[in-house]
């Protein structure tokens, strides 16, 4: 009982200086992570104070970082310019906002039911086909521009939604991220859900995507970040001023008041601002979708 007691005793500051040193580095970690954000971050706080002040202020030397006065008539001027034809902010913001969401819905339905195909059925060729869409990753997206623009003619899609959105509803990237995703799935519930009865689109409704939604989200802002940032097809596809988004309007839009880095950036902010709330929401399940997908090959 002695001998327990020293033991003990001798044992207990090791163990607290240890416990003092996992502490130590779990501050050093905190502060480093806060350090390294604040500096991925001061381009976007400096341009975002920009926009609240004067043009003189923002090319003056040296440089101050919070403005003199507060000016949120930048952000009122340029949320209420009229550019004709019912062109302004407003609208393309919904425009932007309507093609990316609607583009990124539309992948996660059918890049789902795709990639289930692909990771859960059997079917002959699924190797081959699945090695050929693989393939077509490799293709330069801009040699398939001037196809897809004669395709959008010629059905009468040019300057609509639709000729940014049906190609946008499919992504080969996106059924491989999913497909390696639902390949690490137990087998086991299938067979039971089989057993009870369920058909196979019952399976991959009530069965695999509730199981499947950290990759699905995944997929959601991968393709609502790449079509918010789209510059080529909507300027090919998009001809009047009220059917353009924010990327295309923007380049309009600095032309117009090249002058005015105080609104310039107002007008990116506009832009920038959305994806970045989209993911502070969900990069939990972002990260989580990536590292899932990585499981099993």
């Amino acid at each position: 009982m002695a001998v327990t007691t020293a033991s003990r005793t001798l044992n207990l500051p090791s163990s607290e200086q240890s416990r003092r040193t996992r502490n130590i580095q779990t501050v050093l970690k905190y502060v480093l992570l806060v350090v390294i954000g604040l500096v991925a971050l001061t381009p976007f706080i400096l341009a975002f104070m920009g926009t609240f002040k004067t043009d003189a202020e923002i090319i003056a030397y040296p440089p101050a970082f919070l403005p003199k006065a507060w000016l949120t008539q930048n952000w009122v001027k340029v949320w209420t310019t009229d550019f004709g034809q019912g062109a302004t902010f407003p609208r393309w913001l919904f425009n932007t906002a309507l093609i990316a969401v609607g583009s990124a819905l539309l992948q996660v339905v059918f890049c789902s039911m795709a990639a289930y195909a692909y990771a859960r059925l059997r079917f002959p060729g699924k190797d081959a086909i699945f090695t050929f869409m693989l393939t077509s990753m490799m293709i330069p997206g801009a040699i398939t521009l001037i196809p897809g623009y004669v395709l959008m003619t010629k059905i009468g899609f040019t300057n609509t939604y639709w000729s940014l959105l049906i190609p946008g509803a499919i992504g080969a990237g996106n059924i491989f991220l999913l497909t390696q995703f639902l390949k690490a799935v137990p087998h086991e519930l299938e067979e039971a859900a089989f057993m009870d009865g369920a058909t196979q689109f019952q399976i991959y409704k009530d069965v695999v995507i509730p199981l499947a939604r950290p990759a699905m989200l995944t997929v959601f802002i991968l393709q609502f970040q790449g079509m918010w940032n789209a510059f080529m097809a909507p300027l090919l596809y998009l001809n009047t001023p009220n059917m353009w988004v924010l990327n295309v309007a923007i380049s309009t839009f600095q032309q117009q008041y090249k002058a005015q880095w105080n609104l310039t950036l107002v007008a990116a902010m506009f832009n920038a601002i959305p994806v970045l709330i989209l993911f502070a929401f969900f990069s939990r399940y972002y990260i989580e979708g990536i590292s899932y997908a990585g499981l099993k090959g």
